[in-house]
């Protein structure tokens, strides 16, 4: 199957593979004393209103409920994702403006795909650290990842790194408000120069703005979007992690209605949905995710642990900046190497995720999404690991 793929893809993949090996490993040897604090999935559970509305939709009379939607989704679906968008963003969004996709995943996919072909070899600005699946979609689609990395100090945007990686092939540039995974929120200061710089670049890239998490506020710095200040931005957005569902796929692709030629944009995406062959969420969810719009998650256990866990980190003698929003804490590993730092808390059971993944050595990142018997477990044998690397 290797000599199938790319070798700039296999590249991306052979760091998750092998982060997915040690998984495996870790899970094998400790059996249920395994702390999960690597991926986000919520071990309390969905919301309950979550639950009720999709069985609310399975028990709806309506016989073509569940069956085949047009590409790009069910109309009275995207009405009410784009009134309900207008509201939040402060822009008029066109239903035809939203592209129901199962899940982010499927909607960077789209929108990534609309720059392929743009020339030769397209580039796309990627900030990091990132989701680590970026660059691999973008490699897998034939455009070249341009890595900029945040200022090291801080965590916030190199403005003047990005206004030099800009020239006239880079179609796109990717970033996560708020962040994945330093679970920062960008001001609109350091957002607003941004759109300035891209406004000023030879190509106007298209801005993916990927708001994923931009339910999950654990502070109450004001969330704002990229879109605000440059028309030409996509919305990526996915309701599992708010709602907590994250395997029962449903988001959108929103194309900014300040975009030039907007509504011929959406259209291309709708185009992509079909031509992609895997771009359409089901039926269900289409249905279920009109009851939960204005649904937000109790953040409180999210909270408790992450005041929890930061004091400890911070006492323990680890360097770690305060999350503001999303699922994830990002603390500095105690040496060079993450993914030896991260396979000697794997040997003692606790799994985290090395930051080489989110192409940025040098941290790790820990969800908040465990339970809490997973995470008093997991509190002494970051002090014991850390004392050894010191030793």
């Amino acid at each position: 199957m290797r000599r199938f793929l790319e070798e700039d893809v296999l590249h991306y993949l052979d760091a998750q593979e092998r982060f997915e090996s040690l998984r495996l490993e870790t899970i094998q040897k400790v059996g249920r004393q395994f702390c999960d604090l690597a991926y986000a999935n919520p071990y309390d559970g969905p919301i309950p209103q979550a639950v009720n509305a999709m069985r609310t939709a399975l028990e709806a009379q309506n016989r073509l409920n569940l069956q085949y939607t047009p590409y790009g989704g069910n109309t009275i679906t995207r009405r009410l994702v784009a009134q309900h968008l207008g509201k939040s963003h402060r822009l008029n969004f066109h239903w035809r403006q939203i592209v129901l996709t199962p899940g982010s995943m499927a909607a960077l996919n789209l929108v990534f795909r609309s720059m392929s072909r743009k020339s030769y070899r397209s580039k796309v600005v990627v900030i990091t650290p990132c989701w680590f699946d970026y660059p691999l979609y973008l490699a897998n689609l034939g455009l070249e990842p341009v890595f900029v990395p945040l200022c090291r100090d801080t965590m916030r945007l190199d403005l003047e790194a990005i206004r030099e990686a800009l020239d006239d092939q880079v179609q796109g540039i990717i970033l996560s408000q708020p962040a994945n995974p330093t679970g920062l929120i960008y001001h609109a200061d350091e957002l607003r120069q941004l759109a300035r710089i891209l406004d000023e670049s030879p190509t106007r890239p298209v801005l993916v703005s990927d708001e994923c998490h931009r339910g999950i506020l654990l502070e109450p710095e004001a969330f704002c979007s990229p879109a605000e200040f440059y028309d030409n931005t996509c919305i990526v957005y996915s309701f599992g992690k708010s709602l907590q569902i994250q395997g029962q796929r449903i988001g959108y692709v929103a194309v900014s209605p300040r975009m030039e030629r907007a509504d011929h944009y959406a259209h291309i995406m709708e185009r992509l949905c079909r031509i992609m062959g895997f771009c359409t969420p089901t039926a269900l969810m289409q249905i279920a995710i009109r009851e939960l719009l204005d649904e937000t998650p109790d953040l409180e256990r999210i909270r408790q642990r992450r005041d929890l866990i930061l004091g400890e980190l911070r006492k323990a003698g680890y360097e770690v900046q305060t999350n503001q929003a999303t699922f994830f804490m990002y603390p500095r590993a105690p040496e060079t190497d993450d993914f030896h730092f991260a396979s000697m808390l794997a040997r003692e059971g606790v799994l985290v995720v090395p930051s080489t993944l989110f192409h940025h050595p040098g941290h790790f990142r820990i969800s908040l999404t465990c339970n809490d018997d997973m995470l008093n477990r997991a509190l002494p044998i970051f002090r014991r690991v850390l004392a050894g690397c010191c030793s």
